[in-house]
C-alpha cells in the first residue's frame, strides 16, 4: 500500500528537480467541506489531496470565506516557518545510510533488477538514491512518478494556503514529524528492507498502475463526492487490516480527541487533512459528532 503522508510530499523540496513548468487551462474544483461546532470554537474541516496538478483550482467561495474566518490554521503536521529545516535535518539524520553503505549492494538480486528499473524510470542519477534509506528511497521514487503525472506539493493544498498566509496566522499540527516518520520508517531495519523490496515488485506497473489509482481519486475529489472516495480509499487499504488501524483509525481518533478539545476554545479553525481521514464512519467529522459536537457537511 502507498504511503502518502503530509511529510512525504514536502520532501520535493529537498530532493532534485528537473520538472518543467508549464501552463495549464484552470479545471474548477468542488471538493467537501464539514463545519464544526464546539463548545466555544468553530472548526472547518476541508480534506487535502497534498500533491495536485496545476491546473486544479479548488476555491470555492464557501472554502475561500472559511479560510478568511480562520483564527488558526491546523495541518497534520506544523507548517510553520521551521518546517523546512526540520524536513531537512530529517533526511540527513534519519534518511541516509552510513558512509560505506549502498542501497543497491543490500537488495537481492532480483531487487536489484527491480531498483535499476526504479531508478531508469525516474531518469534521475542513480547515486541520488544509493545512499538512501529504503524508506526514504521508496517515498522519493513516488514522489518522482507523481511529478511525472504532473502532480506536484508546490500545487497541493497545503502548500497553497501556507503560501497565501506566508505566518500571518498560527498554525498547529496534530501531529510531529518524528510521529510521521515512524508510520513511514520502521524500527527494524530488517524489515524496512522488505518492506522496500516487496514495494518494489508491487510497483510493477510503473506510473500507468499509479495513474490508474490516482485518477479516480482525484476526480471523486474534485467532485466533492466522499462516498465515491470513501469507497475508492477502501478498495486499496481495506485488503491490509493492520495499516489501516495503524495510518487511518488510530490517527483519526487521535486527531478527534486533539479537535474536540480544540474548539473548547473561542477560534475559529481551519483544518486541512488528508481527505482519507475524513470520509465514513471512521472519518473525523463521524467521530467528533459521537463526541457530541454538531457537524454539518456531506
Amino acid at each position: 500500500m502507498r504511503r502518502r503522508f503530509a511529510l512525504a510530499l514536502f520532501f520535493l523540496s529537498a530532493l532534485p528537480s528537473f520538472a518543467q513548468d508549464a501552463v495549464y487551462a484552470q479545471i474548477p474544483a468542488h471538493p467537501a467541506l464539514w463545519t464544526v461546532h464546539g463548545s466555544k470554537g468553530t472548526a472547518y474541516l476541508f480534506g487535502s489531496i497534498h500533491a495536485l496538478p496545476p491546473n486544479v483550482d479548488w476555491h470555492t467561495k464557501e472554502i475561500d470565506a472559511a479560510l478568511a474566518k480562520a483564527d488558526v490554521l491546523v495541518y497534520e503536521l506544523p507548517m510553520d516557518t521551521a518546517f523546512q529545516a526540520q524536513v531537512q535535518k530529517v533526511i540527513q539524520d534519519r534518511g541516509m545510510l552510513p558512509e560505506g553503505r549502498h542501497l543497491r549492494d543490500m537488495l537481492s538480486p532480483q531487487a536489484r533488477k527491480d531498483f535499476d528499473a526504479k531508478v531508469n524510470e525516474t531518469g534521475l542519477p542513480p547515486a541520488l538514491f544509493d545512499r538512501m534509506r529504503p524508506w526514504l528511497a521508496d517515498l522519493s521514487f513516488e514522489i518522482e512518478g507523481m511529478k511525472k503525472q504532473h502532480f506536484s506539493a508546490r500545487t497541493g493544498v497545503e502548500t497553497a494556503i501556507e503560501d497565501a498566509d506566508k505566518d500571518k496566522r498560527p498554525v498547529i499540527g496534530l501531529e510531529t514529524i518524528d510521529e510521521q516518520i515512524a508510520l513511514l520508517a520502521p524500527a527494524d531495519p530488517k524489515v524496512e528492507l522488505q518492506a522496500f523490496e516487496v514495494s518494489l515488485k508491487t510497483d510493477a506497473g510503473g506510473a500507468k498502475s499509479q495513474n490508474d489509482t490516482m485518477g479516480p481519486l482525484l476526480d471523486a475529489w474534485m467532485h466533492g463526492d466522499t462516498a465515491r472516495l470513501d469507497r475508492l480509499i477502501n478498495a486499496v487499504i481495506s485488503r491490509f487490516p493492520e495499516a489501516r488501524k495503524l495510518l487511518i483509525d488510530d490517527r483519526n481518533k487521535a486527531w478527534a480527541v486533539k479537535l474536540a478539545a480544540l474548539l473548547d476554545e473561542d477560534k475559529t479553525y481551519f483544518v486541512t487533512v488528508g481527505a482519507a481521514h475524513l470520509g465514513g464512519a471512521g472519518g473525523v467529522p463521524n467521530l467528533l459528532r459521537k463526541k457530541g459536537l454538531r457537524v454539518e457537511g456531506p
